[in-house]
């Protein structure tokens, strides 16, 4: 039976060596990468008001009533 985990780990333990050369160079090169500062976007800027798809204003609706509901007819 063959060790899956055993397996995975030495084929990534070949491709970081083919590809690095060593162990070291690697990890050199993740610290790299994480200490390398973080590029800042701007904020998203909402578009201005007007336009096409704008959604029309709402329509000026009356006050609720605290009136009784209407009396069912029959």
């Amino acid at each position: 039976m063959t060790d899956l985990m055993g397996s995975t780990a030495h084929e990534l333990l070949a491709q970081i060596l083919a590809r690095y050369g060593s162990i070291d160079v690697f990890i050199a090169r993740l610290h790299a990468l994480l200490d390398t500062p973080t590029i800042e976007r701007p904020a998203a800027v909402a578009p201005a008001a007007g336009g096409r798809h704008r959604l029309a204003e709402p329509t000026r609706r009356r006050p609720m009533t605290t009136a009784a509901p209407p009396r069912p007819s029959g």
